[in-house]
């Protein structure tokens, strides 16, 4: 049997390059993931999610537990309170429609009198598409961007609103209807 690896030297250098050429634009898409949402963050508020249908399918206990707290996305890891904190997060930003954000949820579950796109404009997103970052973290929370300086994400039938701390004394964007 004949050996072909030296037939074909350009071939094997060229796949080389491209492949170190993707680790590169991979590890910098990350980066970029990360640094739009990079930073500290406080948990301002909880709302019941439009999926919630009654008080009992909320969790009071944790909701006082996370207003307030502050969540710090890093490079490396996701700083904050349970489930939020996460080492080793590979982040990802997707570009959602409203009937995406939340895993889907406002499609699935929400209000079957409206629509998504009304349910998202109610919350605030008053773009489409909407950036959200993906985390990869056990907890499978994703942060839905409102604008650069807000943002908010979904547990356990509460929505809670983020700001940036550096934008706490800043107004809130307005969304139109």
């Amino acid at each position: 049997m004949t050996s072909l690896s030296g037939t074909f030297p350009c071939r094997r250098e060229s796949i080389l390059k491209l492949a170190v050429g993707l680790a590169g634009m991979l590890s910098t898409n990350v980066t970029c993931a990360q640094e739009a949402f990079a930073g500290v963050w406080k948990i301002e508020k909880s709302e019941p999610a439009p999926w919630a249908k009654t008080a009992d399918m909320l969790d009071a206990k944790e909701v006082k537990r996370l207003t307030g707290a502050a969540v710090e996305f890093k490079a490396n890891a996701i700083g904050g309170p349970t489930p939020l904190a996460c080492k080793g997060p590979h982040y990802e930003i997707k570009q959602y429609q409203a009937d995406e954000v939340f895993q889907g949820a406002l499609a699935e579950y929400g209000d079957p009198s409206t629509t998504p796109e009304k349910m998202a404009d109610k919350i605030g997103f008053a773009k489409r598409p909407i950036a959200s970052l993906v985390t990869g973290c056990a907890a499978e929370i994703e942060f839905h961007s409102i604008d650069a300086d807000h943002a908010v994400f979904a547990l356990n039938n509460s929505i809670y609103r983020m700001v940036r701390t550096l934008a706490a004394d800043k107004p809130a964007a307005k969304s139109t209807p």
